[in-house]
Parts: C-alpha cells; structure tokens; sequence
C-alpha cells in the first residue's frame, strides 16, 4: 500500500479533487438539461490544447481559461440570442475538433502532443496540476455552498428565483463557467473522449438512488471518488489505462444502483427530473 501511495499520490488527489467537484457541478447541468454540455466543452477543449502545443505554453493552464471562455459564449449563444442548447453544444463540439484537425495538420509539435490529452494521463499529473485540481475544486465547492438555495430555486422555477431577488443570469453564466473549468481539467485524469463521463455518469447513479436533491449530491461525491480510487488501483495492479478503468467502475456503479432501484422500487434506471 505504501508503494502504491508513493507513486500514485498525485493522480489520486487530482483525480478525487476534480471527480468530485464535476461530479457536483455536474448533478447541476443533469437537472438542468445540459448534460452534453460536458461532452461539447471537452471537444471545444481539444482545440485548447491544440493551440497551446502550438503556441510552446502549458497545455493545462493554457485551456482551463481558453474553455472557460467558451462556455461563457456558449452560455452567451443560449441566453442573449436564444440559440436552443442542443445546437450550441453542437456547434462547439464540432468547431473544437475542426480546430485542432486544423492546428495539428500545421504543426508536427501539436500532433504529436495531442495524443496524450486523448485518453488521459492521471498518473503523469505535476505539483502544479495537482495545485490547480485544489485551486478549481475549492472554487467550485465555495460557490456550490455559498449558492445552494439560489442554485435550487433556479433549477426548478426560475421565476420564482427572480421574483425572490436571485439574479439568474449571473448565476447561469457562473455555473457553466464553473463546469467549463472542471472539464477541462478533468482531461488530464479521463482524456477528451472520457472527460464528460465525471460530469454525467455519477449524477446520475447518485439520482437512482438518493432520496433528494442533498443527498443526491453527497452519493455523487462518493460515487465519483471511490470510482478513482477503485479505477486506479485496477489499472495500477493490472497494467490498465487509468482512464477507462476508472470510467468502466463509473459505470459499473451506475448499473449496480440501476438494479438496487428495480429490486426496491421496480423502476430500474427511470430517472425523473
């Protein structure tokens, strides 16, 4: 257990740290209907990181803003020009793969590099990722606390919520860029084809069985951290990409509380919003 502890540590701090924290913010964009918002700003990413190989800057720190920027404009797009959200995570999912096909085709440097970014490198996380995984996940929790009633009331009855004095349309826009930076910096544990899977699968599972809206946060907590612990351990013992395992134990969990619930309820995997 020490040698494990000893060289895996740091992907395992960062991978509970931004699990947990996706996980939560996550659970917000489920209810809220926008649970591709993951796949699509991790896509948007993908041409971040294409532009920071380009440029010779750090990957990490280049595209936790860049997509933070973009989901600013995504959110822009949906709340001032009344795009529908399922064609603005549209268009940023497939604007963020044209632009690093682009970017790779002119630089050796970034096609190269790219790869590593695809499916994820956990155990490769530095001092300062794993720094920045604090930096995010302490924000994120910070404003899920000091929000959690007006982010409630938004979720269920935005009129009311403004009727109440909450300005929605800061707090919409503060929670996609809240999510934006979780999944961009949940690249570095799960890759861009997996990233969005902290965002959705553990809400999810956490919804199946969880009495409400509180405790469907705390199991999203503990579903995604025990699937990094578990997930790494797996890949560490059996020479497996950290990436998969951990999202492969991700789903596993899913189906188990799938089942829980049929045999309890007899409604299976019927989530009601």
């Amino acid at each position: 257990m020490d040698s494990f502890l000893e060289y895996a540590y740091r992907g395992l701090l960062a991978g509970i740290l931004i699990g947990a924290s996706s996980s939560a913010v996550g659970l917000y964009l489920i209810v809220k209907r926008l649970s591709m918002l993951g796949a699509g700003l991790s896509h948007a990413a993908f041409g971040g990181i294409a532009l920071a190989l380009l440029l010779g800057t750090d990957p990490t720190l280049f595209t936790v803003p860049y997509t933070v920027l973009v989901g600013f404009l995504l959110q822009l797009l949906i709340d001032k020009k009344g795009v529908p959200a399922d064609t603005v995570v549209s268009l940023v999912f497939s604007g963020g793969v044209a632009l690093a096909l682009i970017l790779i085709s002119v630089s050796d440097q970034a096609g190269v590099g790219v790869q590593s970014y695809l499916f994820g490198s956990v155990l490769t996380v530095s001092d300062g990722e794993l720094l920045l995984s604090l930096l995010i996940s302490a924000t994120t929790f910070i404003f899920l606390t000091v929000n959690y009633r007006k982010l409630f009331m938004i979720l269920f009855n935005e009129e009311l919520a403004r009727l109440k004095g909450v300005k929605v349309g800061w707090m919409n826009y503060s929670l996609v860029m809240v999510a934006s930076a979780n999944i961009a910096l949940s690249i570095k544990v799960a890759g861009i084809v997996l990233s969005s899977s902290f965002v959705a699968i553990p809400p999810m599972t956490a919804l199946l069985v969880s009495p409400s809206f509180f405790w469907t946060l705390v199991f999203s907590l503990l579903f995604s951290s025990a699937s990094v612990l578990l997930g790494i351990a797996v890949s560490i013992i059996y020479d497996l990409p950290p990436s998969g395992a951990i999202v492969l134990v991700m789903i596993l969990f899913f189906l188990m509380a799938g089942g829980y619930r049929r045999v309890k309820t007899g409604k299976g995997f019927q989530i009601n919003l």
